[in-house]
């Protein structure tokens, strides 16, 4: 009896002492728990300033470059590669509206569009790179020898000269020399891009013809050494008119790519027999000193010659000096299988 008491008595104890053992363990889990837990926290609030810190270290600021408009500009002059040109604000008389004039070209057919895309990439012009006069080594950044320039004037009389040397690394731009402060920034691409305009690109386009379908009367196609073909709309019973395909066709070249624009020797491209004539007659709206339109017939006349050596076809428009390129694509259009 007295055994059994004392096992009765030893189970107890044993069992007190697993119980304390449990509590034990599950007060320390729960304290290095919380430690942990606390640890964690703090290790990622350090990482999160880290970071918060080094992204203020890499933000960009942008700094002005330059402040004025196109419309503060009243000329430029440029040069890259293959030349240089420079082109002049002239207003209409007694208007705000004008054009841009090539300097000691006037006659030189200048697009617009064109000379301003260049000047507008100097407008506002921004950059987040800048090394200042004094510390930059011109020949470290092709500035010695740069590949392009340019000169704006502004309507004051302001002047600012720019130099683009070489491309900075990991095509983020190219470096600029500012001549006004000695400065080198690193501009966009755009910049060097535009600068490297060639004369052709500066070429106003024309259209083959400068209207719509419906407003066309007759097309005619003259083959060298063939008989002319006229093509003229053709009026239904319902009163519908049905236009030939090549009426649709018309309206589809835009002369943008110009061989030369002041071609004296048309023989070198076929054109002083063109293979294929073309001309178009169409109405044109037109209105007099009191305002009343009446529509008068105009022509235009596109002549098709010799093959370039990408099996494109040279042709002139209105018997102009331009010689432009039409793609095979159009100009088979025209030409008799």
């Amino acid at each position: 009896m007295e055994e059994k008491e004392e096992r009765i008595k030893r189970l107890k104890r044993l069992k007190r002492k697993r119980m304390l053992t449990v509590l034990v363990l599950f007060v320390l889990l729960s304290v290095l728990g919380g430690g942990y837990f606390i640890a964690r926290r703090y290790i990622e609030k350090k990482a999160s300033e880290e970071a918060e810190r080094e992204a203020e270290k890499n933000v960009t600021t942008e700094m002005d470059v330059t402040t004025f408009l196109l419309k503060d500009v009243a000329s430029i002059e440029y040069t890259n590669e293959e030349a240089s040109y420079g082109f002049t604000w002239v207003k209409n008389e007694g208007e705000y509206i004008g054009r841009w004039v090539r300097m000691g070209m006037e006659d030189f057919p200048t697009k617009d569009e064109k000379v301003q895309s260049i000047i507008s990439g100097f407008c506002g012009l921004t950059s987040t790179t800048k090394i200042p006069a004094g510390e930059a080594k011109l020949s470290d950044y092709g500035l010695d020898t740069p590949k392009c320039s340019a000169k704006l004037t502004l309507t004051d009389g302001t002047i600012h000269q720019f130099y683009v040397g070489n491309e900075a690394p990991y095509s983020s731009g190219y470096y600029m020399l500012q001549e006004s402060t000695g400065d080198v920034w690193v501009v966009s691409n755009s910049i060097y891009t535009r600068l490297s305009t060639s004369e052709l690109k500066l070429v106003q386009e024309e259209t083959f013809p400068d209207t719509e379908t419906e407003n066309i009367t007759e097309v005619t196609v003259a083959v060298r050494g063939e008989d002319t073909v006229s093509y003229i709309p053709q009026t239904n019973e319902d009163g519908t008119v049905t236009y030939p395909t090549i009426f649709y066709d018309c309206n589809k070249f835009i002369a943008t790519t110009v061989q030369e624009y002041n071609c004296t020797d048309f023989a070198e491209y076929g054109l002083d027999d063109p293979y294929v004539t073309v001309t178009v007659h169409y109405m044109e709206n037109v209105k007099d000193a009191e305002g009343n339109v009446t529509q008068e017939i105009r022509t235009m006349t596109a002549e098709i010659g010799n093959r370039t050596v990408s099996d494109n076809y040279f042709v002139r428009i209105n018997g102009s000096p331009f010689v432009y390129i039409m793609t095979a694509a159009n100009a088979k259009k025209y030409i008799p299988e």
